[in-house]
C-alpha cells in the first residue's frame, strides 16, 4: 500500500480497497478519457477497459497529457494503455480498437462496476445510456462546450438517466465542430473520478453539475427522473434497438472480431470527408 500512502490518509482503507477491487470502463480516449484513464490508473483502479477506435492526431496534443509527437497516427486506446502501465504496473488495463453503438454496448457493460462517458456524441452517448440503465451499471457522464462542462452521475434505479433530458442530435448542427482548452477536461475529468469516489462511499446525489470556466461558476442544479423516460422509466431501450444516424465522427463500416494484437495491422486512408481506418479487418469511417 506504499503507493497510495497518501490518499490512504485521505480515503481510507475501505474506500481504496473497493478501488483497487472496481472494474472500470472508459468510453471514448480523447481529451477526457486519456485524463480518465491517467487518473483511474493512479489511483489503483483493480481493471480499466478503455475503448477507442480513432487515432492521436495533431489536433489532440494540445489537450492532452498522456499523447505526444511520438504517438501520432497511433491507435489512442493502445497508447492510453502504454502509458498507464508506465504509471502503475500493478492495475490491469484492456485497450479495445472499437466504437460503442447498437451491435456491442450491451456486452460491453455488462461485468462492469461503473462506466466513464468521455464520448463527443450525444447519439453514442444515449447508446451508452441504454446499455448503462439496461445492465443497472452506474454511469458518469461529462460533456463539454468550450469553456463550460457538466457532469453527472447516473445510477440505474437510484436517479435520473441521460435520456431523461437528452434527445438525439440531427443535421449538420450535430456535427459542428466546438473547440476547448486543455483545462476544461482535465478539471471535468476530474469531478468525474471525484464522482466515483463519492459512489464508493455510498453517497449519491441526482443533479447536473454545471462549471463556467470563463466565470470560475459552479451551479449544482436537481435533475428528476423522468415518469415518461424511454430508458429508466418505460425500459424500452430504443437507441440500442434502432440505428441512429451518425453524419459524423466514427462509424463503423465493417465488423470482424479484432484482437489487441490487431493493432498492427492499422491501415489509414484519406477520404474526401475524412478518414478509413481500418485494424486488420475491422474497419471505421472517420468523418468530419
Amino acid at each position: 500500500m506504499e503507493r497510495y500512502s497518501r490518499q490512504l490518509l485521505a480515503l481510507g482503507i475501505d474506500v481504496q480497497e473497493r478501488i483497487m477491487e472496481s472494474k472500470v470502463a472508459v468510453v471514448g480516449c480523447g481529451a477526457l478519457g486519456s485524463s480518465l484513464a491517467e487518473l483511474l490508473g493512479r489511483l489503483g483502479v483493480g481493471e480499466i477497459t478503455i475503448i477507442d477506435a480513432d487515432i492521436v492526431e495533431m489536433s489532440n496534443l494540445h489537450r492532452t497529457h498522456l499523447f505526444t509527437e511520438k504517438d501520432l497516427m497511433r491507435p489512442k486506446a493502445i497508447v492510453c494503455k502504454e502509458k498507464i502501465e508506465e504509471i502503475n504496473s500493478e492495475v490491469k488495463i484492456n485497450a479495445v480498437l472499437d466504437i460503442v453503438d447498437q451491435t456491442n454496448a450491451l456486452d460491453i457493460v455488462k461485468g462492469k462496476d461503473i462506466v466513464f462517458d468521455a464520448l463527443d456524441s450525444v447519439n453514442y452517448r444515449l447508446i451508452l445510456n441504454d446499455a448503462c440503465v439496461a445492465n443497472k451499471v452506474p454511469l458518469i457522464y461529462a460533456g463539454i462546450s468550450g469553456e463550460y462542462g457538466t457532469v453527472k452521475l447516473i445510477v440505474p434505479g437510484k436517479t435520473s438517466c441521460l435520456s431523461c433530458f437528452m434527445t438525439p442530435g440531427e443535421g449538420s448542427n450535430s456535427c459542428e465542430i466546438i473547440g476547448t482548452t486543455s483545462i476544461v477536461p482535465t478539471v471535468m475529468a476530474s469531478l468525474q473520478v471525484q464522482l466515483y469516489l463519492n459512489y464508493l462511499r455510498r453517497e449519491v446525489q441526482d443533479e447536473m453539475i454545471l462549471f463556467d470556466f470563463r466565470t470560475m461558476n459552479m451551479e449544482k442544479v436537481k435533475i428528476n427522473m423522468n415518469p415518461n423516460c424511454e430508458a429508466c422509466a418505460l425500459h424500452e431501450y430504443i437507441y440500442i434497438k434502432e440505428n441512429i444516424s451518425q453524419s459524423c465522427g466514427i462509424s463503423r463500416i465493417s465488423n470482424e472480431t479484432l484482437s489487441e494484437d490487431s493493432s498492427s495491422e492499422i491501415k489509414i486512408s484519406k477520404t474526401q470527408d475524412g478518414l478509413t481506418i481500418c485494424y486488420g479487418s475491422k474497419c471505421f469511417k472517420k468523418r468530419v
